[in-house]
């Protein structure tokens, strides 16, 4: 079972392939969504085997403030697998080609993502540290403070400011 990792800028996608890939998020996400407005990824990481895509994560650039410091962030969101396919490794592989490339390539901050309590051990081994403080992201109707997980994945030699996290727009 060979596996292919390949990145996409967004830009670089057909019409039909992004429908593809909002149909499948929402077919994995659509429970655990509320009425949110969210971000559009600027990057894809798809992991192929053979003509099948079975694994996804979605990277948003974004500049966010941190205890009042300006952060380059890599935001993470989207990690899924087809359910035929997991517990292969196919996430994590994903994961660990996601951070290198905003790392190495991007050039940014940090990592972060949000999850849930029971994500935490998964993406822990993957060398994300859950972060204090709040985390604001913005919404039509202003600002929202979320009751998930922050997570973040230090990429430059850079400390992480700690104090409130503010995505400075919608979640990713």
């Amino acid at each position: 079972m060979k596996m292919e990792i390949k990145i996409c800028a967004r830009g670089e996608l057909s019409k039909e392939e992004i429908q593809r890939v909002d149909y499948w998020m929402w077919q994995t996400f659509h429970e655990q969504t509320s009425d949110c407005e969210w971000s559009t990824p600027d990057w894809y990481v798809f992991v192929w085997v053979g003509e099948e895509l079975v694994s996804h994560v979605d990277i948003v650039e974004r500049t966010g403030m941190v205890g009042g410091c300006r952060v380059r962030l890599g935001g993470i969101g989207g990690v899924t697998t087809r359910p035929e396919w997991r517990g292969c490794g196919f996430a994590s592989a994903a994961m660990r080609e996601a951070a290198r490339f905003m790392c190495d390539d991007l050039g940014l901050d940090f990592g972060l993502l949000i999850c849930g309590k029971k994500m935490i051990p998964f993406y822990r081994k993957l060398g994300w540290g859950v972060v204090e403080g709040p985390l604001v992201f913005d919404q039509p109707k202003g600002k929202m403070v979320s009751t998930d997980v922050a997570m973040v994945l230090p990429c430059a030699r850079r400390e992480w400011p700690g104090g409130e996290v503010d995505l400075c727009g919608p979640p990713w």
